[in-house]
């Protein structure tokens, strides 16, 4: 045997994907030789017992002895070696008992690591009490497991450890581990599932292993206890867990020097005559893992592809041994200028080549040539693990979903600073197992699902399409609508920018694509829409005040750690856009007029360097090692990073109206009939299909339009193009079906918030003033081109449907 290694979110025997398929062993009454296992003779039973129902790791809550890991070695199991200390109790009020616990990892590491081969991990404790973690405070108790992990590493440089956990803690920080460990019993399959699913997205990059899970058969019956184990270790390895372990091996079980003898958790009895369990159990350990599908539903995979040359050969290798019956490979190329389409072709993978459209055409394109009733995208500089496919499909299957999702991970290669830098897209979760964004780079949907939302809407060219389709989903009617789900198994290692210049082109590209979603959704507003994750980042959660349900006396079963929300906005407002375009203008105009102002600019700049620089020291990097150098560009990022994006999102762009359409003069209210070609009225048109043509159309002229609630005499609010941003009642559909009657008004609060903003401005002096008058004049001028959008979108909705316009008050 080799020493196992942790690699992204899974354990890897050399090149294979290791599975723990585990029991717990003990503890057990001293034998003849003075250790806390049984005689030698009836041990190597026990292991004989073990391999013949499948498992391979073996849980020991004590340090083995030498003759135990030689039997483990023989019977090729491995043993996740506990190292006692009295986590039960206040381990932290004296120095000299927190010293000894030092002292006892420090040994027990030094002393097992001759049989390192035989060691799936070391566990550094086990479920330190609720209430003693409260009573520390869960900094100082995780600080303390870091020291432990620290000096075991010292030890057995190439040992994994861990530690287990239980949901009454989850809230301790150990994001330095190799791997993550939860003790988790729970008897409700729903639940079970939708835990594993959170623990599996709060573990981030690493493994998880269920450490505990069982039944008290003197309560629930053997019968029972098969049951639920049976569903339980089918579900973690469906959900991507790298490991389950039954407690426990055998009844026979002594702690704290007493027998326990009305408890019965054993898969064999005393005697070691096995329980129904034992087979059930062993059935799943001895089969394929992940467990293999009933009846796979064909499936299709969609790599689009512009100028990637550099990434799509590794993208498509990892395409060819997915673990999956029934699937096929597309990759369009979205008319790249270098080798892309013909090194895919040399790896005999279909190729559909087309002219550079975007990355919304590109996927329609992909889907338009599938033949999978589940089409999954992939980005051409992402690898997917080989159980990527399925993962995602299982989960869509399973729950009925309409799409699922999965996150994505930088190489293990990766530089340092733009592995973690800000502003990296994921999916974003909702409540328990779902999803209320899919990522574009890691997500599968139903073809049938996508047929209902019409596909990726093509203005969408190089991001926010995925965000758009989720949104779409949501949005279906009650009889078409199904959930977008986590697919927290389903891994893709992704790419990250390798350059300051890539990184920011990225940047700008997904503020842009911000920007059409604000024109194509105004009224769901990124920070409330959690865009691109952007919602919950560490400022966001230091300024709201994280906070931690503890429960009675700090033992409430379930102990998540939740991002304050109070102030979000004014946490993220220092890495904002408009927040240094402020501070830019204070400098600005404050050094010729007042010191005062030209300091408030200059303080101004200073937070958002300072935030920066938090931001980057103590940014979530797990145990990826982080040089001082690597922070310093972290914070860089931070600082350039998010403002430029806002930029991006700032600077839609100008509404484009159609040169046939520039002699349309201003009005501030109109009214636009439609006629059929013979003069009569187009009575037969459908007002609701009216209406969402109309909002189509203004949109792709560049305006943001919002449909009303339907208590409003309006159906559509036009919004007026960053950076105004102040809504206009603007069009409602006549009562007759045929006519379309617009009304531009500014709103009470913005006329309000113009005139305030006017008399601060010259009460600071003319400089301010001149700014004010240089606003006024750009915002007049996209008033200004709000009637001839809607005439244009108009003539457009008519000639689509073969019909003229009336010459109304707006023409």
């Amino acid at each position: 045997m080799a020493r196992l290694v942790a690699r992204g979110k899974y354990l890897y025997d050399d090149e294979r994907k290791f599975f723990a398929r585990g029991v717990s062993y003990g503890p057990f009454p001293e034998n003849s030789r003075r250790e806390r296992y049984p005689e030698p003779e009836r041990a190597a039973a026990d292991f004989a017992l073990m391999a013949e129902m499948g498992v391979n790791v073996v849980r020991c809550y004590v340090p083995p002895p030498p003759w135990m890991l030689d039997e483990a070695i023989r019977r090729n199991l491995r043993l996740m070696v506990g190292i006692p200390w009295p986590f039960h109790m206040a381990f932290l009020d004296s120095r000299e008992t927190a010293a000894g616990i030092r002292e006892s990892i420090r040994k027990g590491v030094e002393s097992m690591r001759p049989y390192g081969d035989a060691i799936l991990a070391y566990s550094l404790g086990n479920e330190i009490r609720a209430d003693i973690a409260r009573w520390y405070g869960p900094r100082k108790v995780s600080s303390f497991l870091r020291e432990l992990y620290d000096i075991g590493k010292q030890a057995d440089p190439d040992g994994l450890f861990t530690y287990s956990n239980y949901p009454t803690t989850e809230y301790l920080d150990l994001s330095y581990l190799d791997f993550v460990c939860f003790n988790v019993y729970l008897h409700r399959e729903e639940d079970y599932r939708r835990y594993l699913t959170h623990l599996m997205a709060a573990t981030g990059g690493r493994p998880l292993m269920l450490s505990e899970t069982g039944m008290d058969t003197i309560r629930e019956g053997e019968e029972h206890q098969a049951e639920l184990l049976t569903w339980q270790a089918r579900a973690a390895f469906e959900l991507g867990l790298s490991g389950f372990i039954v407690f426990a091996f055998t009844d026979e079980w002594h702690t704290g020097g007493v027998e326990i003898s009305d408890w019965a958790f054993g898969l064999v009895k005393k005697d070691r005559a096995p329980k129904r369990a034992f087979a059930a159990v062993g059935e799943i350990f001895r089969g394929q893992l992940p467990p293999p599908f009933p009846r796979a539903p064909n499936a299709s995979v969609i790599v689009c592809a512009y100028n990637a040359a550099a990434t799509i050969g590794a993208c498509v290798e990892s395409l060819k041994t997915q673990n999956y019956p029934d699937y096929e490979v597309i990759v369009v190329d979205d008319g790249s200028n270098d080798a892309t389409a013909q090194l895919v072709r040399s790896s005999g993978q279909l190729v559909i080549s087309i002219e550079h459209r975007g990355l919304a055409a590109a996927r329609n394109a992909g889907v338009e040539a599938a033949s999978g009733d589940i089409i999954a995208f992939l980005d051409a500089d992402a690898r997917a693990d080989a159980d990527w496919l399925y993962h995602l499909v299982e989960a869509i299957v399973r729950r009925g979903a309409a799409a699922a999702g999965g996150p994505n991970f930088a190489p293990p290669e990766c530089d340092a600073a733009y592995a973690f830098a800000p502003g990296i897209p994921r999916e974003v979760r909702g409540e328990g197992d779902q999803l209320t964004q899919l990522c574009g780079c890691n997500m599968a949907i139903r073809k049938s699902a996508l047929q209902n939302v019409g596909g990726f809407d093509t203005v969408f060219e190089a991001a926010g399409d995925d965000v758009d389709l989720s949104w779409r989903l949501a949005e279906l009617p009650d009889d078409q609508r199904a959930p977008i789900v986590s697919a927290p198994g389903a891994v893709v290692i992704h790419e990250r920018r390798a350059t300051l210049r890539d990184y920011l082109r990225q940047q700008r590209g997904y503020g842009a694509g911000e920007a059409l979603l604000y024109k194509k959704y105004p009224l769901r507003a990124p920070q409330h829409a959690g865009l691109y994750g952007g919602n919950g980042s560490w400022l966001s959660a230091l300024m709201g005040g994280p906070r931690v349900y503890h429960g009675a006396f700090g033992r409430g079963l379930f102990q998540s750690m939740y991002s304050g929300a109070d102030l979000p906005w004014l946490a993220e407002l220092p890495q904002s856009a408009p927040w240094l375009m402020i501070c830019g203008l204070f400098l600005v105009f404050g050094w010729p007029v007042s010191a005062l102002i030209f300091a408030i600019g200059c303080l101004g700049i200073f937070i958002s360097i300072a935030t920066a620089v938090l931001a980057a020291t103590f940014a979530d990097v797990g145990s990826h090692p982080m040089s001082l150098m690597d922070r310093t560009r972290l914070g860089l990022l931070y600082f350039i990073g998010p403002p430029l994006r806002g930029f991006a999102r700032v600077h839609s762009g100008p509404v484009v109206i159609p040169p046939d359409q520039t002699q349309v003069s201003f009005a501030f209210r109109g009214r636009i009939v439609f006629t059929s070609n013979d003069g009569s009225l187009a009575d037969k048109i459908d007002s609701s299909k009216l209406l969402a043509e109309m909002r189509a159309a203004l949109f792709r002229l560049g305006l943001a339009v919002a449909v009303t609630d339907g208590f409003k005499s309006w159906d559509l609010n036009v919004m007026l193009p960053r950076p105004f941003q102040f809504p206009i009642n603007a069009i409602r559909i006549d009562a007759n079906s045929i006519a379309l009657v617009w009304r531009m008004r500014l709103q009470p609060s913005s006329a309000v918030a113009a005139v305030v903003l006017f008399l601060i401005s010259i009460s600071i002096g003319w400089p301010a003033a001149v700014v004010c008058v240089v606003f006024a004049i750009g915002f007049t001028a996209s008033v200004w081109r709000v009637p001839a959008a809607i005439t244009a979108a108009a003539r457009s909705v008519a000639d689509a449907h073969g019909l003229t316009l009336s010459a109304g008050d707006s023409m």
